[in-house]
């Protein structure tokens, strides 16, 4: 059914978040330096909005003039589709990446005669005066130079167009099978759908106690944490990073850091949220890889970090071997569905997929003519028609094991340190890629493989499942989501751009405007077009014991209904998420089994407000607090990370 409430009123308040999501992210990330709001796919931006209209949604219920929940949940939807887009999801590396290759090149590191030959006149600002101003400010009475970069911003938009083409579309195909047959957990949303009314519970989600007395711990940790910014005397709690590397410098533990602790309340109230299979399994196979880790430096093997993450090569070769069999396994264990797709594709069956977001034919053709775009947009910026398709085929079979993840597992985000373009390089070597294709192909891996912490489709995926629940238009919420993504990267464009030519790049949050540039694109380029890289057959080695190990824990799973570990757990390992998330999931997990072993399903579901008050007051302190530091001026006040 369409919106119940004003149709019209619902896509103006979306298109006002957006338009506050655009504009205000890159300040948040750029000049305020503090909490990333745009992060996670539940970015803590789109939760800000989702509680300033349910907090006005309550004062006008006094006069009779709320707003349904539907309504509500159409403009938060909009509001999650577009919040990661001026961060890590689009903006917040395209413009750095287009510029810093330029600006950091000197005599000594040679980039101009290594590096620019490779990149296209026609994706890249060209004037010398656009990039040196972006980083150092524009000149009094100057204006910015919108010129030099409409030929770029525009390529690089039609770009993210097909891919996100391809995201809604996949996004379309995979709703049914995980919503409607597997019925996937969706932990993410449920707190949003709690809040708006939308969830059945035994109290309303506001007037429950156990969920404001989870909603005050979270919150008073964070006030005291936050009060102590302003004011450096007072007593605060250390939740942030509790480090232990400290006790693990001694041959072979020392192979186990980065090892530390994170309080992060709201990953305690999702991972309660998960089967205890999961959790456990998440945490188990966490310390299964340092274990491995403690072996192998206990044996004398050399231990590699793999490029631009603290994660071991060999476990990451694993976790791909894992993940490139989790996602064959899926397509196969859905292979009906995937069949009645194709029958309506090629026109031997119009009804099956009516109902859908997408059509599946148009979801299908959609994807294919995506794929083919950003193929040939690949093979005319110089990284090679073979290479590209090759790069873009397995980014997008990982990319929907990673959206699995959030969607099954409550992931805030998922990030795969062993990529397609190091899977590419272990099998070829750079040699046999070709190095005049690497710059290009190492720039679409940097922009959207490599940090993908505020992903794009899982929110789309989960935008559907809130849809559902609302009992919003598939359709209609498709046609929002489509044109929020839209127009928040076109917004942050400006943003972005403003920003930094008043500022001065340099002056700016480090992270965004050169680390990844510099640190990471230019100086591994380089380095792979110079010393390059050859084939890496032990990885290759390693990435089949990862699969094999996958296929077994896949038959384990399905077979045995006493097996404990659930496959999930392997694709998550010792990646960068659960580095961080390790503790809090443990904790999840050992609080969970207790309340089941002695209070059963009952004290269970008791429990459930107080663990999604966890979640409420860790989130809305967060955007509490970046709301103050905007009023006070302040800089560089990080309540939580991730």
């Amino acid at each position: 059914m369409e919106v119940r409430g004003n149709v019209l009123r619902a896509w103006m308040l979306g298109l006002v978040a957006v338009v506050f999501v655009a504009l205000f992210t890159p300040y948040c990330d750029l000049v305020m330096q503090g909490t990333w709001v745009g992060l996670t796919s539940f970015p803590i931006s789109a939760f800000f909005v989702l509680c300033l209209l349910v907090g006005i949604n309550a004062l006008l219920s006094r006069w009779r003039k709320s707003r349904r929940p539907d309504e509500v949940l159409f403009v938060y939807v909009m509001a999650l589709v577009a919040a990661g887009i001026p961060s890590f999801g689009w903006t917040g590396l395209l413009i750095p990446y287009l510029a810093g290759p330029f600006y950091f090149a000197t005599p000594e590191n040679n980039w101009a005669q290594i590096l620019h030959p490779h990149l296209p006149k026609f994706l890249f600002p060209q004037q010398k005066e656009t990039v040196v101003w972006l980083y150092e400010g524009l000149p009094k009475g100057v204006p910015i130079p919108w010129q030099d970069w409409l030929l770029p911003l525009a390529m690089w938009t039609l770009f993210g167009v097909c891919v996100y083409t391809v995201f809604f579309c996949l996004s379309g195909l995979v709703r049914k099978p995980w919503v409607e047959q597997e019925r996937l957990v969706f932990p993410l949303m449920q707190l949003p759908l709690q809040m708006v009314g939308a969830a059945k519970l035994e109290r309303p989600f506001f007037r429950n106690i156990g969920m404001w007395l989870g909603f005050a711990i979270a919150f008073t940790v964070h006030a005291v944490n936050g009060l102590r910014y302003y004011v450096p005397w007072l007593p605060s709690f250390n939740v942030h990073l509790i480090s232990l590397d400290a006790y693990f410098v001694e041959r072979p533990f020392r192979a186990i850091t980065p090892f530390w602790v994170r309080i992060l309340f709201s990953i305690i109230g999702l991972a309660y949220l998960l089967p205890l299979e999961l959790s456990f399994s998440l945490w188990f196979c966490y310390f299964a890889f340092l274990a491995q880790q403690i072996f192998a430096d206990w044996w004398g093997v050399p231990l590699r970090n793999v490029q631009a993450y603290p994660v071991k090569d060999f476990v990451a070769h694993q976790m791909f071997g894992g993940i490139l069999v989790y996602a064959l396994y899926s397509f196969w264990a859905a292979k009906e569905h995937w069949r009645t797709v194709l029958k309506e594709a090629f026109g031997r069956n119009r009804e099956s997929g009516k109902d859908e977001a997408i059509p599946y034919a148009a979801a299908f053709w959609g994807c294919i003519l995506g794929f083919t775009l950003i193929t040939l947009w690949g093979w005319k910026a110089g990284a090679g028609l073979f290479w590209t398709a090759v790069l873009f085929a397995l980014y997008f079979l990982t990319h929907l094991v990673a959206v699995r993840l959030v969607c099954e597992g409550g992931m805030l985000y998922v990030q795969h340190p062993f990529r397609p373009i190091n899977f590419l390089l272990a099998l070829m070597g750079s040699d046999g890629i070709g190095k005049r294709h690497l710059p290009m192909l190492v720039l679409f891996d940097h922009l959207l493989m490599l940090d993908n912490r505020s992903p794009l489709m899982p929110c789309i995926v989960q935008g559907l499942r809130v849809a559902d629940a609302a009992q919003i238009n598939r359709r209609q919420a498709t046609s929002a989501m489509a044109l929020s993504v839209l127009a928040a990267m076109l917004l942050s464009y400006g943003s972005y751009l403003r920003l930094m030519y008043r500022h001065g790049g340099n002056n700016l949050h480090f992270w965004f405007t050169t680390y990844y540039t510099r640190n990471l694109y230019c100086t591994w380029t380089a380095h792979l077009l110079t010393a390059g890289e050859p084939a890496n057959p032990k990885a290759l080695i390693t990435m089949s014991f990862g699969a094999v190990t996958m296929f077994w824990l896949l038959f384990m799973h399905r077979n045995f209904l006493w097996f404990p570990i659930a496959p999930i757990g392997y694709l998550m390992g010792a990646s960068w998420p659960m580095i961080n998330f390790w503790f809090p999931v443990l904790a999840a997990w050992g609080i969970k089994a207790l309340v089941l072993r002695y209070g059963g399903g009952r004290l269970y579901r008791q429990l459930l407000p107080f663990f999604a008050g966890l979640i409420f007051g860790e989130f809305f302190s967060a955007g509490f607090w970046v709301i103050v530091d905007l009023f006070t001026g302040v800089r560089g006040h990080v309540i939580f990370s991730f």
